[in-house]
């Protein structure tokens, strides 16, 4: 086996482990560099003709079974860093939201509450703009200032959130076809603009994560919301009205708690999953007429 490149450079990783659906396969290479290195390293991945993906806490992203053939960049144990400057709060990509949201009630700061209960990364949240349901106007891009990037030629930019276009679970990181598309989100910056009551900022946080855990089965394996809102209304409301909850293929189940939840039972594969979102789909078209499109990402496959 030839000496790898990089010493934070890995080969034949399993990824199942490090998503929140535990499934997929391994990847090729799985690096997790210094923000410093981050050029370098794409500079490598595209003279080796490698596909690139970013993963952080495994949120929100279904893996193929054989793996991904490519560098996978995994975020979660690195880009840490919480740091109050002024105004804003500056967190690492691999930070999570919950975290995030702690950090920013201890500093006495509200409108972070809404992060408590997503289970992804700061980086995840800046690309999908996360938040806390269709038509809530608490998401990512409501306390967002800016975001440090790597674009994929290896350019170190900075831009501001308006320049990221985000809407509905959506922002220009996602379109390959942009100046923006796929570059890789470093670390971003929070407004802190709603000073409070530590005391009162946090039990609202209780709150926010009571009522996740009331309405989402959170200690489940799963990877968050499967469908994005139509027209305003909620997937599950489509999805449960057509008496999908508790429908499986293989181990792979709508959740009797949540149905735009997707559940393993515990050996559910990605082609178990990718079918149960086809016949989801398939039937609240049939039944409503309504077009349901995934927001969970496909990587590797056909995605």
């Amino acid at each position: 086996m030839a000496d790898l490149p990089f010493p934070f450079l890995r080969e034949h990783v399993p990824l199942a482990p490090l998503t929140t659906w535990r499934i997929g396969g391994p990847a090729r290479y799985l690096a997790e560099p210094p923000a410093e290195k981050m050029p370098d390293l794409l500079a490598w991945a595209r003279s080796a003709g490698l596909p690139v993906w970013i993963l952080g806490r495994g949120s929100n992203v279904l893996i193929d079974d054989k793996g991904l053939s490519g560098l996978v960049i995994l975020t979660r144990n690195i880009w840490q860093e919480i740091r109050h400057e002024g105004d804003f709060l500056v967190a690492g990509a691999g930070v999570s939201l919950p975290r995030l949201c702690k950090a920013a009630a201890a500093e006495g700061y509200s409108g972070f509450e809404f992060f408590i209960g997503i289970p992804g990364t700061v980086g995840g949240a800046v690309f999908m703009n996360a938040g806390f349901g269709p038509g809530d106007p608490r998401d990512t891009r409501a306390v967002l200032e800016d975001v440090g990037l790597v674009r994929r030629d290896g350019e170190v930019t900075r831009v501001p959130a308006a320049d990221l276009r985000m809407d509905y679970r959506h922002s220009v990181l996602q379109d390959a076809g942009n100046a923006l598309g796929d570059a890789v989100v470093t670390d971003a910056r929070f407004r802190l603009e709603h000073p409070g009551d530590a005391a009162a900022i946090r039990d609202e946080t209780r709150k926010h994560l009571a009522d996740r855990k009331r309405k989402q089965p959170l200690t489940r394996p799963t990877a968050g919301s499967v469908f994005r809102a139509s027209d305003g209304v909620p997937a599950a409301v489509h999805i449960d009205r057509a008496g999908l909850k508790g429908y499986r293929v293989g181990d792979a189940c709508v959740s009797p708690k949540h149905a735009n939840w997707i559940e393993n039972l515990g050996h559910a594969t990605a082609a178990d999953v990718r079918a149960l979102i086809d016949h989801v789909r398939t039937t609240v078209q049939k039944v409503f007429g309504v077009t349901l499109e995934p927001e969970v990402r496909e990587l590797g496959g056909g995605g």
